[in-house]
């Protein structure tokens, strides 16, 4: 179907006022809306009104997406871009660096880890393809940055957890994308073809160091634009860097999210004032809410599920199958570090991990391939997986939070901190003064 304008700002106004809405109701609940944004989408999407049933008796379309053209990929880029630079610029470096390299392991053991366990799964579960499988798999590994900061609030009294989960997100972003592009590049090649690994090796290695070095490059060079610029747009000039910057690393082949979470970090601790810094949080909030509502919203009509039980009944199990994979490999992951964090913690970080936009974000590109090679019943399939995924996981997500910010389980561990540094202090010698000021920063947020 042709791009046309003015349906295109319709549908996006129709999407976005609903969401707007529903955001706001759920926000007076502090209830995390991310589950009910992509129910919106899917009740005023294909799924309902394009189904045989209910177009005998009524036939409207009140959101196509396909005439909105290339403006949700864009959207979505966007709101991933914001959001990435938005959470690192607000995250104070000594907190940085007290995760960091845990965040760094999960991230790795965790997308690899989940492509092979969640491949297998999908092969048995579904009965396509290996290599689909696989693909599939790598899509939904990774968990979603921009779904996690709709928990900042459920999770507030959890910040040792929270900042492992959302660092964890932002270093498995070059992952989630580099894998499925492995597996769509040996689905299109032919028979015979040669399997080149350390091409991808190099693939893999350019993304992380082209887009930490555009990062740190543009980060620092934003101390000089700033102190030229008016502090009325502070927050603009911010947000046009981190455009500018995700850009330039993904022209020289590096990650752009990598980029932009590397570059954030660096202008939230070195160049702005904490007043500053007040003030373009308030301009920042407001965007990245009203590309996150549309984001969410956009991928719920953009699927066409099948009213099918037997469907939808297996893609559940295989939800279960992602959901009880995270502390197989989250607990020993964690190693020494784990006698550090209370139980109430290990349990948000193995079961508040939902999907998000990465995947929303690779799963066109999935379909578009795949019917580019004849197979787009497949292609449908695995969107329809990967959407129901992204949803279960962040309804889980949701109940869990919920559950552990209740007050009895947040007393209970409040207890077990005293019991543990009791443990601690018969085993190891008592904490630096190091430690201790950033025990003391992580409980404050």
């Amino acid at each position: 179907m042709a791009f046309d304008i003015t349906l295109t700002v319709t549908y996006f106004a129709f999407l976005l006022g609903f969401g707007v809405i529903i955001a706001n109701l759920l926000k007076k609940a502090r209830i995390p809306d991310t589950f009910f944004l992509l129910l919106l989408g899917l009740v005023l999407g294909p799924t309902v009104f394009m189904n045989p049933l209910v177009m005998k008796y009524i036939n409207i379309v009140l959101v196509d997406i396909s005439a909105m053209g290339t403006v949700p990929d864009f959207l979505r880029i966007l709101a991933l871009i914001l959001v990435v630079f938005t959470g690192t610029f607000n995250l104070r470096w000594k907190v940085f660096k007290r995760f960091s390299d845990v965040s760094v392991n999960l991230a790795l053991v965790g997308v690899i880890f989940s492509t092979v366990f969640l491949g297998l799964f999908a092969h048995l579960l579904f009965g396509i393809n290996p290599v689909y499988a696989l693909l599939l798999g790598a899509v939904v590994s990774g968990t979603g940055t921009g779904v996690l900061y709709a928990f900042e609030h459920s999770l507030s009294k959890s910040k040792k957890a929270l900042n492992v989960i959302k660092l964890e997100s932002i270093f498995n972003s070059p992952l989630t994308v580099l894998l499925p592009i492995i597996f769509l590049d040996l689905v299109v090649m032919e028979p015979g073809a040669l399997l080149e690994p350390l091409k991808y090796l190099a693939q893999f290695w350019q993304m992380i160091v082209a887009g930490v070095g555009t990062g740190i490059i543009i980060g620092f060079a934003v101390s000089r634009i700033m102190k030229g610029m008016l502090k009325e747009y502070s927050s603009l000039i911010l947000f046009s860097i981190a455009l500018i910057t995700y850009a330039l690393a993904e022209n020289v082949g590096g990650s752009g999210m990598l980029a932009v979470a590397v570059c954030g970090l660096i202008a939230g601790n070195l160049v702005l004032s904490d007043r500053e810094k007040d003030e373009v949080k308030t301009f920042e909030d407001q965007l990245s809410e009203m590309l996150r509502i549309s984001v969410f919203t956009l991928l719920g009509a953009q699927v066409m599920l099948p009213l099918n039980l037997n469907v939808l009944f297996v893609s559940f199990v295989f939800f279960l199958v992602v959901f009880v994979s995270r502390p197989i490999f989250l607990i020993p992951t964690l190693g020494r570090e784990r006698k550090k964090i209370t139980k109430r913690d290990i349990v948000l970080m193995s079961f508040v991990a939902p999907r998000g936009l990465a995947a929303a974000a690779m799963a066109p590109i999935v379909a578009t391939v795949l019917t580019g090679i004849g197979a787009p019943d497949v292609g449908n399939q695995i969107v329809n997986i990967i959407f129901l995924v992204i949803l279960f996981s962040v309804l889980f997500s949701t109940v869990v939070a919920a559950i552990m910010s209740t007050e009895r389980i947040q007393r209970m561990g409040r207890e077990e901190k005293p019991q543990r540094l009791k443990e601690k202090e018969s085993e190891e010698p008592g904490p630096t003064k190091e430690e201790e000021v950033l025990e003391e920063v992580e409980q404050s947020g």
